[in-house]
């Protein structure tokens, strides 16, 4: 147990810490999850020849259910990458190994520790108790935790519902259908009834999928207990007990220990996509050349689609927050969505500016304007800088009007109609 311990704690810190700096966060999680609760039931087995066996095994099972899942949504599923959100031309680097602020963002540490701190409390709770039954306190601090408060009491909230109800449907089927099952084939039938209820919840919303997941954890955790039909219910009680206890555990740490909330995540990652739209609005300028500048755009463009989506993730979460936004907080949580959704229009927007067609027509402009409108899109990039800082100022309002008409006055006077022009006059619109 002196190096057992320690070796849980820290695999299950790299675990976490891994799942918030690497772009597939879901791969350092397992790693960190499955090493920790194999050590955890240590002590459970008798021998340690039994132990590797059970991992071994244990990796073998992942491996099956990985692959059965990869195979059936390739063959069963239908292709729904048309119905996916339409995203720029420039699309991000998808090989990417840690996300931007991996090692400078301090939140990933206290995220990691703040797991870690909740899962190794009830591990030595209910060890110090000889109650290793409800060691479904351990696995609960891991999977519920997300990177709010609120986001988190919510996903353990829906943890209680999804075990409840799975655990219900095991508790039915141990007293009144297990007795009276003498073939595997009507085990069979029993498990399709189940799965078929937790998978049509886990096909549901967001707020309401991950239930569906803990129906057919509790339910096959519960009813599943050896080669033989199972008729204890002490195992019923103990799984419920044990989230119960992990729930509270895991809401007190997050409450009062590093507590994140989702809409100062929000806030930050829009404030990310309004600087860097800024920096992507003031590009072409008469004293660069195309050459020089389309790179650079493109660039930007995709830098832009990450902190985007990540800001749409952010959005998402909000909806999970319980309880009144705090007091001070300068813009709502509607605010940030509407600011959000005119940020997206206003990225198709610039895209459009960075295509073949626009770098012509920017090269067939006479110079007059193209200081005129490059004039016009700093005003444009100076407005959107001081949204992004919440700075809101009347000179920066009148600043981008004096532009917008000595524009308009030069492309009519110098005659200019392309699509370009129109493309330039609705991202005024938008910002105005």
């Amino acid at each position: 147990p002196e190096l057992r311990i320690p070796g849980m704690a820290i695999a299950l810190f790299l675990g976490m810490w891994l799942s918030r700096i690497l772009v597939m966060g879901p791969l350092g999680f397992l790693l960190g999850f499955v090493v920790a609760v194999s050590q955890s039931v240590g002590e459970e087995v008798p021998s340690p020849e039994l132990l590797v066996r059970g991992l071994l095994w244990l990796w073998v099972a992942l491996a099956y259910a990985i692959a059965l899942t990869v195979v059936l949504n390739l063959f069963f599923l239908p292709d729904t990458k048309a119905a996916a959100r339409p995203k720029p031309k420039s699309e991000p680097d998808e090989h990417r190994l840690f996300v931007p602020d991996a090692f400078t963002n301090p939140a990933h540490v206290h995220f990691a520790l703040k797991v870690t701190f909740a899962a190794m409390f009830c591990y030595i709770v209910y060890e110090a108790i000889d109650w290793s039954g409800i060691h479904t306190a351990f696995i609960t601090c891991t999977f519920i935790a997300l990177e709010s408060t609120e986001a988190t009491l919510y996903k353990g909230t829906l943890r209680i519902v999804g075990c409840v109800i799975g655990g219900a449907l095991a508790l039915f089927s141990i007293v009144f259908l297990m007795p009276h099952m003498e073939t595997i084939a009507s085990l069979v039938v029993l498990v399709a009834c189940a799965s078929g209820i937790a998978g049509w919840v886990a096909a549901g919303s967001e707020r309401i999928s991950y239930a569906g997941l803990q129906i057919a954890f509790a339910f096959f955790y519960s009813v599943f207990q050896g080669y033989a039909p199972d008729t204890d219910l002490d195992n019923v009680r103990n799984r419920v007990i044990g989230i119960l206890f992990g729930l509270i555990v895991t809401g007190l740490v997050f409450r009062y220990i590093w507590p994140e909330r989702t809409i100062d995540r929000l806030r930050g990652a829009l404030r990310q996509v309004l600087l860097q739209l800024a920096k992507l609005l003031v590009i072409p300028s008469p004293q660069t050349a195309v050459k020089e500048a389309k790179p650079k755009a493109q660039a930007l463009v995709a830098e832009i689609s990450r902190e985007l989506e990540q800001a749409q993730r952010q959005a998402e979460l909000t909806g999970f927050e319980i309880g009144e936004a705090q007091a001070g907080d300068r813009v709502s949580l509607g605010n940030l969505e509407a600011t959000l959704s005119r940020a997206e229009h206003m990225l198709n927007l610039a895209t459009s500016l960075t295509t073949d067609s626009a770098w012509t027509e920017w090269q067939q402009l006479p110079p007059d304007a193209q200081h005129a409108e490059s004039e016009l899109r700093d005003a444009i990039a100076k407005r959107v800088e001081r949204a992004a800082a919440s700075n809101e100022r009347e000179d920066a309002g009148a600043n981008l009007s004096t532009a917008f008409a000595r524009w308009t006055e030069t492309m009519q006077a110098l005659q200019v109609k392309n699509s370009r022009v129109a493309l330039v006059s609705q991202i005024v619109t938008e910002v105005q």
